[in-house]
């Protein structure tokens, strides 16, 4: 059975028309019990796997506790016994993430010790009540990390009869190369959060602005995978723990921010802009929630109106509502700064040869970060928002507009400020004074 025609396979294609039809598809579901295989599928699997990955996972931050354990736990437990089973299995891949264990401070390439008992989640998944899941979360600071931590348990416990490794990457972005510049399957993560300031929904964003952030994009992150999987099956010391992380190239969320508006207001912007894209990272919670309810809630509640009597559905309101949901859960990343040692990917880029560093990019050495935000930008108009390039030169124009209705406005509103206190305190109190 093919793959998908996708864009996101036209390099291959292009070099090789016949390699998706050598793919072969095994219908399941990670989220049910023994994965949802059937019984002849798993006896070919166990058959003739070699190598197993496990990138599968809900990343949603905002799972209950039973949905999250059963995508990103039980899956894994599920894996390990097919593993165990498998008679020619070189390598087992688990994908977790460097922020499994939010606490520490500095992560390092090693076994950590789970918030609960994976067995004990695990035996309460299908007998215990929503409500006695969610105790069982403590102080995790949300069903993600939680899950991926038992995971990680799941896997360091079979470690002595499963040839396993567990990699680490941080947030996972946007392609820097390969396949294509730029190209991301949704907007859950940061891309979501240029989208929408991108289309001036979004004015005021949260954050430690002088924090860095640990992104790695999607294709360094599948070589770190493929490198560390071959380091384990050649090196004698047998490195079960890697941690793919950009540490070494520490960027702050000003900067990118700062960045990503250059960008937008300049070169890649979006169709369908709703205000000239402004705002700014707000370091105070309170002055954020400020801006917030003044320069996102009240003018979609405005404009929802505006809509309901002209005859439209109102959508504004809704979505500032899920922004503000899900700016909630993303400021626990973006006000906390962490570490993490990535000793093995810099052991590993000592050992290729320069073939194989041109092959295998596990480094951020070239990466331009607006060129690089100008692929992501350009790649989510054409693939996620469905823009396409003859629609930029217009684009380009409407912002240029927007942005002379924005001066205009912020005039007028200073204008109106002075107007309002001329009136009611220098005129009474020159009257006063008289």
């Amino acid at each position: 059975m093919p793959c998908p025609n996708l864009q996101l396979f036209g390099t291959l294609k292009s070099q090789d028309p016949t390699a998706t039809s050598r793919c072969r598809i095994i219908p399941g579901d990670v989220t049910q019990p023994d994965l949802g295989i059937s019984p002849e599928n798993r006896r070919l699997l166990v058959d003739e796997v070699d190598f197993i990955f496990n990138s599968a996972a809900s990343t949603r931050f905002d799972d209950s506790v039973k949905t999250a354990v059963k995508a990103n736990t039980r899956s894994v437990k599920s894996l390990l016994d097919l593993a165990e089973e498998c008679t020619r299995l070189k390598a087992f891949v688990h994908v977790s993430t460097s922020y499994a264990f939010p606490k520490e401070k500095v992560l390092y390439e090693k076994a950590y010790k789970p918030p609960v008992d994976p067995h004990e989640v695990l035996d309460k998944l299908e007998v215990g009540t929503d409500e006695e899941m969610d105790l069982l979360l403590g102080d995790s600071p949300n069903t993600y990390t939680f899950s991926k931590a038992l995971a990680e348990a799941l896997v360091v416990e079979k470690m002595g009869t499963v040839p396993a490794i567990i990699v680490r990457p941080s947030v996972v972005c946007p392609t820097w190369k390969e396949p294509l510049p730029g190209w991301c399957n949704n907007l859950q993560g940061p891309m979501g959060l240029f989208v929408g300031a991108g289309k001036g929904i979004i004015r005021s964003m949260y954050m430690a602005g002088d924090s860095y952030a640990d992104f790695i994009p999607a294709d360094v992150t599948i070589d770190g995978i493929l490198t560390g999987t071959w380091n384990y099956l050649t090196n004698s010391n047998k490195e079960c723990f890697i941690n793919a992380t950009s540490s070494e190239y520490n960027l702050s969320w000003e900067e990118i921010i700062t960045t990503g508006k250059e960008v937008i207001y300049n070169h890649i912007p979006f169709n369908g802009v709703v205000w000239y894209p402004g705002g700014s990272i707000k370091k105070s919670k309170l002055v954020h929630n400020v801006c917030f309810y003044l320069l996102q809630l009240v003018p979609a509640i405005i404009i929802d109106t505006l809509l309901v009597i002209l005859g439209y559905k109102p959508i504004l309101y809704q979505i500032q509502r899920r922004i503000q949901k899900g700016s909630e859960v993303f400021e626990y990343y973006t006000t906390k700064a962490w570490n993490f040692s990535n000793l093995k990917i810099e052991d590993i880029r000592g050992r290729m040869n320069e073939t194989e560093k041109k092959i295998y990019t596990i480094d951020g050495e070239g990466l331009d970060v607006k060129e690089y935000l100008k692929g992501c930008m350009l790649c989510v108009r054409r693939n996620n928002l469905k823009e396409f390039d003859d629609t930029l030169p217009a684009a380009r124009r409407h912002m240029k507009i927007m942005w002379a209705v924005d001066q205009v406005c912020k005039i007028l509103l200073v204008a109106a400020l002075f107007y309002y206190g001329y009136q009611r305190i220098v005129v009474p109190l020159s009257t006063l004074l008289r």
